[in-house]
Protein backbone atom coordinates (compact mmCIF):
# COMPACT_ATOMS: atom_id res chain seq x y z
CA UNK A 1 0.00 0.00 0.00
CA UNK A 2 1.44 3.34 -1.09
CA UNK A 3 0.51 6.19 1.26
CA UNK A 4 0.43 9.54 -0.53
CA UNK A 5 -0.06 13.05 0.88
CA UNK A 6 -1.14 16.03 -1.22
CA UNK A 7 -0.71 19.51 0.22
CA UNK A 8 -1.80 22.61 -1.71
CA UNK A 9 -3.95 25.55 -0.65
CA UNK A 10 -5.63 25.67 -4.06
CA UNK A 11 -8.65 23.35 -3.99
CA UNK A 12 -8.59 22.89 -7.77
CA UNK A 13 -4.94 21.80 -7.68
CA UNK A 14 -5.62 19.32 -4.88
CA UNK A 15 -8.58 17.85 -6.75
CA UNK A 16 -6.65 17.59 -10.01
CA UNK A 17 -3.64 16.00 -8.33
CA UNK A 18 -5.82 13.48 -6.51
CA UNK A 19 -7.71 12.64 -9.72
CA UNK A 20 -4.48 12.09 -11.70
CA UNK A 21 -2.85 10.06 -8.92
CA UNK A 22 -5.89 7.79 -8.60
CA UNK A 23 -5.95 7.31 -12.38
CA UNK A 24 -2.22 6.58 -12.60
CA UNK A 25 -2.34 4.12 -9.70
CA UNK A 26 -5.10 2.18 -11.43
CA UNK A 27 -3.20 2.11 -14.72
CA UNK A 28 0.04 0.85 -13.22
CA UNK A 29 -1.53 -1.40 -10.58
CA UNK A 30 -0.55 0.42 -7.41
CA UNK A 31 -2.62 0.10 -4.26
CA UNK A 32 -2.75 3.58 -2.75
CA UNK A 33 -4.22 5.61 0.07
CA UNK A 34 -4.34 9.37 -0.46
CA UNK A 35 -4.75 12.13 2.14
CA UNK A 36 -5.37 15.69 0.98
CA UNK A 37 -4.34 18.75 3.02
CA UNK A 38 -5.25 22.35 2.20
CA UNK A 39 -2.76 23.85 4.65
CA UNK A 40 0.80 23.14 5.66
CA UNK A 41 0.07 23.46 9.37
CA UNK A 42 -2.57 20.71 9.20
CA UNK A 43 -0.16 18.38 7.41
CA UNK A 44 2.59 19.06 9.95
CA UNK A 45 0.22 18.35 12.85
CA UNK A 46 -0.57 14.97 11.28
CA UNK A 47 3.13 14.21 10.88
CA UNK A 48 3.96 15.17 14.46
CA UNK A 49 1.12 12.94 15.63
CA UNK A 50 2.72 9.94 13.97
CA UNK A 51 1.23 9.86 10.44
CA UNK A 52 3.66 8.64 7.78
CA UNK A 53 3.62 8.72 3.98
CA UNK A 54 5.65 7.24 1.15
CA UNK A 55 5.30 10.27 -1.15
CA UNK A 56 4.44 13.92 -0.58
CA UNK A 57 3.13 16.11 -3.41
CA UNK A 58 3.91 19.44 -1.79
CA UNK A 59 3.20 22.96 -2.99
CA UNK A 60 6.30 25.06 -2.41
CA UNK A 61 4.42 28.25 -1.51
CA UNK A 62 1.42 27.85 0.78
CA UNK A 63 -0.47 30.66 2.47
CA UNK A 64 0.38 29.53 5.99
CA UNK A 65 3.72 27.73 5.61
CA UNK A 66 6.54 27.37 3.09
CA UNK A 67 7.74 24.21 1.43
CA UNK A 68 10.99 24.61 3.35
CA UNK A 69 9.21 24.61 6.73
CA UNK A 70 7.15 21.53 5.89
CA UNK A 71 10.15 19.70 4.43
CA UNK A 72 12.10 20.46 7.60
CA UNK A 73 9.23 18.97 9.59
CA UNK A 74 9.26 15.81 7.47
CA UNK A 75 13.01 15.26 7.67
CA UNK A 76 14.02 16.72 11.04
CA UNK A 77 10.97 16.79 13.33
CA UNK A 78 9.11 13.70 12.13
CA UNK A 79 12.54 12.14 11.41
CA UNK A 80 11.37 10.61 8.14
CA UNK A 81 14.34 10.09 5.85
CA UNK A 82 12.71 7.52 3.55
CA UNK A 83 9.66 9.47 2.33
CA UNK A 84 10.02 11.08 -1.09
CA UNK A 85 9.06 14.71 -1.67
CA UNK A 86 7.69 15.93 -5.00
CA UNK A 87 7.55 19.73 -5.10
CA UNK A 88 4.73 21.36 -7.05
CA UNK A 89 5.12 24.95 -8.18
CA UNK A 90 4.06 27.50 -10.75
CA UNK A 91 7.62 28.76 -10.93
CA UNK A 92 10.52 27.45 -12.98
CA UNK A 93 13.18 28.52 -10.45
CA UNK A 94 13.45 27.06 -6.97
CA UNK A 95 14.94 28.11 -3.64
CA UNK A 96 18.26 26.30 -3.32
CA UNK A 97 17.39 25.48 0.32
CA UNK A 98 14.85 22.95 -0.95
CA UNK A 99 17.62 20.70 -2.26
CA UNK A 100 18.84 20.08 1.28
CA UNK A 101 15.74 17.90 1.75
CA UNK A 102 16.62 15.63 -1.20
CA UNK A 103 13.56 16.22 -3.41
CA UNK A 104 12.48 13.31 -5.55
CA UNK A 105 11.13 15.53 -8.32
CA UNK A 106 9.78 18.96 -9.27
CA UNK A 107 6.48 19.40 -11.10
CA UNK A 108 5.56 22.70 -12.72
CA UNK A 109 1.99 23.97 -12.84
CA UNK A 110 -0.04 23.50 -14.93
CA UNK A 111 0.59 19.75 -15.08
CA UNK A 112 -1.28 16.89 -16.71
CA UNK A 113 -1.94 13.20 -16.07
CA UNK A 114 1.16 12.02 -17.96
CA UNK A 115 3.47 13.98 -15.63
CA UNK A 116 1.92 12.38 -12.55
CA UNK A 117 2.05 8.90 -14.06
CA UNK A 118 5.71 9.33 -15.05
CA UNK A 119 6.54 10.48 -11.52
CA UNK A 120 4.83 7.47 -9.93
CA UNK A 121 6.42 5.07 -12.44
CA UNK A 122 9.84 6.47 -11.56
CA UNK A 123 9.09 6.04 -7.86
CA UNK A 124 8.02 2.43 -8.37
CA UNK A 125 11.10 1.60 -10.46
CA UNK A 126 13.31 2.77 -7.61
CA UNK A 127 11.33 1.91 -4.51
CA UNK A 128 8.61 -0.51 -5.65
CA UNK A 129 10.18 -3.62 -4.19
CA UNK A 130 10.18 -2.01 -0.77
CA UNK A 131 6.41 -1.70 -0.96
CA UNK A 132 5.79 -5.39 -1.62
CA UNK A 133 5.53 -5.11 -5.40
CA UNK A 134 7.12 -6.94 -8.32
CA UNK A 135 7.65 -5.09 -11.59
CA UNK A 136 8.32 -6.33 -15.11
CA UNK A 137 8.16 -5.05 -18.67
CA UNK A 138 5.75 -6.29 -21.30
CA UNK A 139 6.40 -4.60 -24.61
CA UNK A 140 6.96 -0.91 -23.90
CA UNK A 141 4.89 -0.92 -20.70
CA UNK A 142 5.99 -1.55 -17.13
CA UNK A 143 3.66 -3.49 -14.84
CA UNK A 144 3.62 -3.88 -11.06
CA UNK A 145 2.00 -6.78 -9.22
CA UNK A 146 1.46 -7.14 -5.48
CA UNK A 147 3.74 -9.92 -4.25
CA UNK A 148 0.97 -11.26 -2.05
CA UNK A 149 -0.99 -12.35 -5.16
CA UNK A 150 1.82 -14.21 -6.97
CA UNK A 151 1.77 -18.03 -6.90
CA UNK A 152 4.99 -18.74 -8.78
CA UNK A 153 7.29 -17.92 -11.71
CA UNK A 154 8.25 -20.41 -14.40
CA UNK A 155 11.13 -19.99 -16.83
CA UNK A 156 10.84 -21.17 -20.44
CA UNK A 157 14.08 -20.29 -22.21
CA UNK A 158 14.10 -16.48 -22.41
CA UNK A 159 10.53 -16.02 -21.23
CA UNK A 160 9.17 -15.98 -17.68
CA UNK A 161 5.56 -16.94 -16.97
CA UNK A 162 4.14 -15.29 -13.88
CA UNK A 163 1.06 -16.89 -12.34
CA UNK A 164 -1.08 -15.03 -9.79
CA UNK A 165 -4.23 -15.99 -7.94
CA UNK A 166 -6.36 -14.74 -10.83
CA UNK A 167 -4.22 -14.22 -13.94
CA UNK A 168 -1.02 -15.15 -15.74
CA UNK A 169 1.31 -13.21 -18.00
CA UNK A 170 4.66 -13.54 -19.75
CA UNK A 171 7.68 -11.30 -20.01
CA UNK A 172 11.26 -11.61 -21.24
CA UNK A 173 13.79 -12.17 -18.51
CA UNK A 174 15.75 -14.65 -16.44
CA UNK A 175 15.10 -16.46 -13.19
CA UNK A 176 18.20 -14.83 -11.70
CA UNK A 177 16.86 -11.32 -12.41
CA UNK A 178 13.55 -12.25 -10.77
CA UNK A 179 15.32 -13.64 -7.71
CA UNK A 180 17.22 -10.36 -7.33
CA UNK A 181 13.89 -8.53 -6.95
CA UNK A 182 12.48 -11.06 -4.50
CA UNK A 183 15.21 -11.39 -1.91
CA UNK A 184 13.79 -11.68 1.65
CA UNK A 185 10.23 -11.61 0.30
CA UNK A 186 9.16 -15.19 1.12
CA UNK A 187 9.93 -16.76 -2.27
CA UNK A 188 12.00 -19.92 -2.76
CA UNK A 189 13.54 -21.63 -5.79
CA UNK A 190 13.12 -25.43 -5.69
CA UNK A 191 14.30 -25.81 -9.28
CA UNK A 192 16.37 -23.71 -11.68
CA UNK A 193 13.22 -22.98 -13.72
CA UNK A 194 10.88 -22.08 -10.85
CA UNK A 195 10.41 -19.55 -8.07
CA UNK A 196 7.44 -20.14 -5.76
CA UNK A 197 5.66 -18.05 -3.17
CA UNK A 198 5.94 -19.95 0.11
CA UNK A 199 2.59 -18.53 1.26
CA UNK A 200 0.78 -20.61 -1.38
CA UNK A 201 2.48 -23.99 -0.91
CA UNK A 202 -0.09 -26.62 0.04
CA UNK A 203 2.10 -29.72 0.38
CA UNK A 204 5.82 -30.52 0.43
CA UNK A 205 6.64 -33.86 -1.17
CA UNK A 206 10.02 -35.52 -1.49
CA UNK A 207 10.46 -34.50 -5.11
CA UNK A 208 7.78 -31.84 -5.65
CA UNK A 209 5.81 -28.95 -4.17
CA UNK A 210 2.03 -28.80 -4.56
CA UNK A 211 0.61 -25.30 -4.77
CA UNK A 212 -2.83 -24.28 -3.48
CA UNK A 213 -4.19 -24.29 -7.05
CA UNK A 214 -3.04 -27.90 -7.54
CA UNK A 215 -0.01 -27.14 -9.71
CA UNK A 216 2.95 -29.44 -9.11
CA UNK A 217 6.39 -27.80 -9.00
CA UNK A 218 9.42 -30.14 -9.27
CA UNK A 219 12.19 -30.09 -6.70
CA UNK A 220 15.60 -30.62 -8.29
CA UNK A 221 17.71 -33.41 -6.77
CA UNK A 222 20.36 -30.94 -5.74
CA UNK A 223 17.75 -28.78 -4.00
CA UNK A 224 16.00 -31.44 -1.91
CA UNK A 225 18.09 -31.02 1.24
CA UNK A 226 17.76 -27.24 0.99
CA UNK A 227 13.96 -27.45 0.54
CA UNK A 228 13.69 -29.83 3.49
CA UNK A 229 15.57 -27.38 5.70
CA UNK A 230 13.47 -24.47 4.43
CA UNK A 231 10.30 -26.42 5.18
CA UNK A 232 11.43 -26.97 8.79
CA UNK A 233 12.53 -23.34 9.06
CA UNK A 234 9.16 -21.96 8.00
CA UNK A 235 7.15 -24.51 9.97
CA UNK A 236 9.08 -23.54 13.10
CA UNK A 237 8.10 -19.89 12.67
CA UNK A 238 10.83 -18.63 10.34
CA UNK A 239 10.18 -15.96 7.73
Amino acid sequence: MLRIAICDDEEKVCSLLEKHIIGACKEIYIESEIDVFSSGSTLMNHLLNGSMYNIFFLDIELNDESGITISDCIRNKANDESAQIVYVSGKTEYDRKLFAFRPFSFIEKPFDASVIRTTLEKYMRIYGNKNGLFHYKHGHDTYWINLSTILYFKSNRKKITILTLTTNDEFYGSISSVINQLRSQGFISPHKSYIVNYRFIKVFQADAIIMVNGDKIPIAKGKRDEMSKLQLHFENGGH
